[in-house]
C-alpha cells in the first residue's frame, strides 16, 4: 500500500519555518520573554531574559518562575506581583511595574505584562519584562532639569513655586508660620557689562555657594531669574526672617570678585512676606515680597524690608501695579489722551512752545501722568508709552500745518538707550511729511547723564532733522556743570523746585540766576518751569529767563481736534510703532 505523503512534508516544512520566524523574532527583540508551563515553570527565555536574569536558558528551563525571580521586597509584599510568586500560570492577562534585583546584587527597574498561553501542547503562560532603568534615568534627568537651574543648581523659578505652594497649605492645615524672602543682587549688572556675561556666570555661582553655607539646615533657597533668588524659612517667624536675610546681605557685602586685577563688591536687598494660614495663594506672596524688596532696593542697598498689606507705601505700590497691569488694553482703547502746557517766551519774538503730557481717561476721570509713569518705569513700559505719543503728536501735527509752535515730547531713559528709536522718529517724519522743526524732545538730566552717549547720538542723529532738545529738571544732579558740555541740548529747564523757592530763599534764587546765565553761556535758551503766580513772573524776568512754563501761564489742555482725528484713523486709534525696548 502507497500513501502520499508530499502534503505531510510540505507542511512539516511550513511548521518548521514559522517555527524558526518565532525563535528569530523572540531572539532578537530588546525585551525579555519568559514562557511558563501551567505549573509556572520556565520553559523558554529568550537571549534578553537572559541577560536580565543572569542565566542561560538551559539552566533556567524547568526551574519556577518565583526561584529565577529575586524581587526587591523593599517596599513590602505589596509591592511584589503576584503572578511571580504563583505556583500556577495565571489565567488572565495582567500588566504592572516591580523591581528586579539581579544576580549581581543590581535593583532594576522593570516594566511587565502576563498573558496565559492555550493550546495542544497544554496551558502556560508568557512573561514581557522591560528594563525601564535607561527611561527611568531620562524622566529623573529631565525631572531635575524642569526644576533646577542649570547654573547654579539651584532650585529654580518653579521648584521655589511649587515648594511655597505647599508651604502655604501647611500654614493652613497645622496653623503654622513661614517666611518667604525675595532677594536681589545690587551691582551684578556692572559685572556683567564689565567683564562679560561667562564671567558673570561663575560669579552668580560663587553668590549661590556663599548663600548656601549661610542658610539654615530646613531653609529652602532657589534662583528665580537673573539676579534675584527666593528663599523659604520654614516655622519661622518674621523677626528671625530678618535675621537670617541681615547675615545673608551681610555674607554677599563682604564676598569679594576679583578678575583682571579689578576688584568688585556686591550688595543686595531683601523682601520678606509672610507665609500664614489667611495668606490668599502662593503667587500672591511672591508679589508681595518682590514688591517689599522693591522698597527696600528704592531706599539703598543692603535695606531689608517686611510687607505690610495696610502701609501706605504699599497700597501704592499695589496701585502702580494694577496701573501697569491695564496698560496694554487702555492703550488699545484709546484712553490715553495727550495734553499740551504753553512754554511762553518773555520776548515777544520768541517761538512758542508747548511740552506734550499724558493723561489717562479711564472710569470718566482724567488722571495726571506722574503715578502711571513711576508704574510704567518700573515695569519697563515706559517706552511703549513713549513712541505712542511719539507717533500721536506727528500725526496731530500732520493735520494741522499752521500750527508754528515746537511741540516738546518727553522721553525716558530706557528710550534714550534703544538705539532703534531715531530710526523710528525718522520713519514717522517721513510718512507724515513733517518738518523736524516742529517736534521737540524732552530728557531729564538723570536720563541723560545714565546715557550719555546714547543721549549723545540720539541729539547728533536728530539735530540735522531740525528737532530741538531740552534737558529737563536742570540742576538737581550735583554733576549738572560737568556734564552740560558734552550734552548739546537746545534748552535748560531749570527744576522747579528752584524756581518755587526763589522768593523766598536766596540761594534758590541764585541757583535759578546761575542756570540762567550758564544757558547764555553755552548759547542755549533757558526755561522756568512750575511758575505759579505773578511775582514769579517779574522776578524770572528780570534775571533774563527766556521762557516760562507753569499753572500760571497756562494750564494744560487736550490737544485742539483730537478726538475727531483719532475717529478719522484706520481703526479708530493711533497705532503704535514696532518696539525694540532695551531692558
Amino acid at each position: 500500500m502507497r500513501f502520499d505523503i508530499t502534503q505531510r512534508k510540505l507542511d512539516e516544512a511550513a511548521l518548521e519555518a514559522e517555527k524558526e520566524r518565532w525563535q528569530v523574532t523572540l531572539q532578537s527583540i530588546n525585551d525579555a520573554v519568559v514562557v511558563t508551563d501551567a505549573r509556572n515553570r520556565v520553559v523558554y527565555i529568550n537571549p534578553s531574559a537572559e541577560s536580565l536574569l543572569g542565566l542561560p536558558l538551559e539552566d533556567a528551563h524547568g526551574n519556577p518562575l518565583r526561584e529565577l525571580m529575586t524581587l526587591d521586597r523593599t517596599g513590602g509584599e505589596d509591592d511584589v506581583p503576584a503572578c511571580f510568586l504563583a505556583s500556577e500560570s495565571p489565567k488572565t492577562s495582567k500588566n504592572g511595574s516591580a523591581r528586579l534585583l539581579t544576580r549581581f546584587g543590581e535593583s532594576v527597574a522593570i516594566s511587565f505584562s502576563c498573558a496565559p498561553l492555550t493550546g495542544n501542547g497544554g496551558f502556560g503562560a508568557i512573561y514581557v519584562l522591560r528594563d525601564e532603568t535607561e527611561r527611568k534615568r531620562l524622566l529623573d534627568s529631565l525631572r531635575d532639569m524642569a526644576y533646577h537651574d542649570t547654573l547654579t543648581t539651584l532650585p529654580n523659578r518653579r521648584a521655589v513655586e511649587s515648594r511655597l505652594a505647599r508651604a502655604l497649605r501647611t500654614a493652613r492645615e497645622q496653623n503654622q508660620q513661614h517666611a518667604f524672602c525675595y532677594i536681589d543682587l545690587d551691582q551684578f549688572k556692572l559685572v556683567n557689562d564689565t567683564c562679560g556675561h561667562a564671567v558673570g556666570d561663575g560669579l552668580l555661582q560663587d553668590i549661590a555657594q556663599t548663600m548656601r553655607g549661610a542658610l539654615p539646615q530646613q531653609a529652602y533657597l532657589g534662583r528665580l531669574g537673573g539676579d534675584e533668588f527666593g528663599l523659604i524659612l520654614f516655622d519661622t517667624a518674621t523677626d528671625e526672617a530678618t535675621r537670617v536675610c541681615r547675615i545673608l546681605v551681610q555674607r554677599i557685602r563682604d564676598f569679594r570678585f576679583e578678575h583682571k586685577g579689578r576688584r568688585f563688591t556686591l550688595g543686595a536687598c531683601a523682601g520678606i512676606a509672610r507665609i500664614a494660614r489667611d495668606a490668599t495663594s502662593a503667587g500672591d506672596i511672591m508679589v508681595q515680597a518682590d514688591m517689599a524688596c522693591y522698597r527696600a532696593k528704592s531706599e539703598g542697598s543692603g535695606r531689608i524690608m517686611l510687607y505690610e498689606a495696610d502701609e501706605v507705601g504699599f497700597r501704592r505700590l499695589e496701585t502702580e501695579m494694577g496701573w501697569a497691569a491695564d496698560f496694554a488694553q487702555a492703550l488699545e482703547a484709546n484712553q490715553f489722551l495727550p495734553y499740551r502746557q504753553l512754554i511762553h517766551p518773555i520776548s515777544s519774538s520768541g517761538q512758542p512752545h508747548y511740552e506734550v503730557l499724558v493723561r489717562w481717561q479711564r472710569n470718566g476721570v482724567i488722571e495726571g501722568p506722574a503715578k502711571l509713569l513711576s508704574a510704567l518705569e518700573r515695569y519697563g513700559q515706559a517706552p511703549i508709552l513713549d513712541r505712542w505719543m511719539v507717533e500721536a503728536v506727528i500725526t496731530w501735527l500732520a493735520a494741522h500745518p499752521d500750527d508754528n509752535a515746537v511741540y516738546f515730547i518727553n522721553l525716558s531713559g530706557k528710550t534714550v538707550a534703544d538705539e532703534s528709536f531715531l530710526d523710528v522718529v525718522c520713519q514717522l517724519l517721513d510718512r507724515h511729511g513733517v518738518a523736524g522743526e516742529r517736534l521737540g524732545f524732552e530728557v531729564t538730566e538723570t536720563a541723560a547723564v545714565v546715557n550719555l552717549d546714547d543721549a549723545q547720538r540720539l541729539i547728533q542723529g536728530l539735530r540735522p532733522r531740525g528737532c530741538q532738545f531740552a534737558l529737563d529738571d536742570f540742576g538737581r544732579d550735583a554733576s549738572s556743570f560737568f556734564y552740560l558740555k558734552h550734552l548739546p541740548a537746545d534748552y535748560l529747564k531749570i527744576d522747579g523746585a528752584f524756581v518755587r523757592g526763589m522768593l523766598s530763599d536766596s540761594r534758590d534764587q541764585a541757583i535759578v540766576r546761575s542756570i540762567a546765565q550758564l544757558a547764555r553761556d553755552f548759547g542755549m535758551q533757558s526755561i522756568a518751569e512750575q511758575v505759579e503766580n505773578a511775582d514769579m513772573v517779574t522776578l524770572l524776568t528780570e534775571i533774563g529767563v527766556d521762557y516760562l512754563q507753569g499753572y500760571h501761564v497756562h494750564r494744560p489742555e487736550a490737544l485742539p481736534g483730537w478726538q475727531a482725528l483719532v475717529s478719522a484713523q484706520p481703526g479708530n486709534r493711533i497705532r503704535s510703532p514696532h518696539l525694540s525696548v532695551v531692558k
